[in-house]
Order: C-alpha cells, then sequence, then structure tokens
C-alpha cells in the first residue's frame, strides 16, 4: 500500500495528488492519500482531506512506500518509520498568495545523504513509483543522528566557565525601556 500525504498547505498540492492516483490506477495499486486542501479528489486511492498525528502514524507504519511534498514534518516522519520515500518537492518563490517556499533545496541535500527518489515532475511519478516497487520496497535505513545536543552542551559549557554568569543576562529588560 501507497501512502501519499500533502501535509496542511492552504493551496494543497493538486499535481502531486493527480499524479499519484494516476500512479497508482496505471499501476494497480492500493493506497491512501492524505490530499488536504487540494481540489482534486482521487479516484483510485482512498482518501482523507486531513489527519490527527495519530491517524497519521498509523498510516505511514501500514505504508510500504511514502510519496509526499518535501516538508521536513512529513519527511522526517517517513524517515523515522524507515519507509522507502519519492518526494515531490513545492516549487517557487513564497508571496502573499503562496507562502510555501520552495522544498528543492531541502529535498536536494536529502536526497544527497539518504536513499530519497525526488520526483522533478509529475510525469516522472509512476516511472519512479514502478523502479520502487522492482527495487523492493524493504525498510530502509536513514543516518538520523545529530551532534547538535553535544555542539549546545559543549559550548554552553565553555561559555559559563570562562564567563561569569552575569554575561548572560541581558543588559537591560524590556521594562527598563
Amino acid at each position: 500500500m501507497i501512502l501519499v500525504a500533502v501535509g496542511t498547505y492552504i493551496h494543497g498540492f493538486d499535481e502531486l495528488v493527480a499524479a499519484a492516483d494516476a500512479a497508482a490506477a496505471e499501476l494497480g495499486l492500493a493506497g491512501f492519500a492524505q490530499i488536504g486542501h487540494s481540489r482534486f479528489a482521487p479516484r483510485q486511492l482512498a482518501w482523507e482531506r486531513f489527519l490527527t498525528p495519530a491517524q497519521m502514524a498509523d498510516r505511514m507504519a501500514t505504508a510500504r512506500l511514502v510519496i509526499c511534498h518535501g516538508g521536513v514534518g512529513l519527511l522526517g516522519e517517513a524517515m523515522r518509520a524507515a519507509k522507502p520515500i519519492i518526494v515531490m518537492p513545492r516549487r517557487g518563490r513564497p508571496t502573499a498568495q503562496s507562502p510555501a517556499g520552495d522544498q528543492t533545496a531541502l529535498v536536494g541535500r536529502l536526497a544527497e545523504r539518504h536513499p530519497i527518489l525526488v520526483c522533478e515532475a509529475p510525469g516522472e511519478l509512476v516511472g519512479l513509483v514502478r523502479a520502487s516497487i522492482a527495487r523492493g520496497l524493504e525498510p530502509q535505513r536513514y543516518d538520523l543522528a545529530s551532534d547538535v545536543p553535544e555542539l549546545v552542551a559543549s559550548f554552553l559549557a565553555r561559555t559559563s566557565s570562562s564567563q561569569p554568569s552575569t554575561a548572560l543576562r541581558p543588559k537591560r529588560s524590556a521594562r527598563s525601556w
């Protein structure tokens, strides 16, 4: 089963939902789509507009393949769940009417380091799904280790041992203005 997810962006992501539904129909795949505010309603895939975090976790756990936009939330969930991922990033500069930023830089960096397939155009999706199936939809290994906690602890240890504690206090508070 595939899981398609576009998040909660106010304009939806019709291109992704339509391409995933077409791929599922062409390949005879069952699946579920979280379509958010998208106008396109899938015909092949079961769908809901929004899911609670628990519902999304349940869908993620049963999915064999995740197809999603390039948002860090959904990508992080899919990576932590060790799912094969195909991502179609949102593109374009943020505007007042379309505040979702371009996701290509984030997606590109993640794809350099992890086994994530990037769908550059809706017409490519069926081929990427077919390739994913051909490779086997085995759990993926994503190296999610981070040295940020150690860096912060080291910085704080250096700062607090080399300067008196008053150095970390603001010189003026909001009340002193």
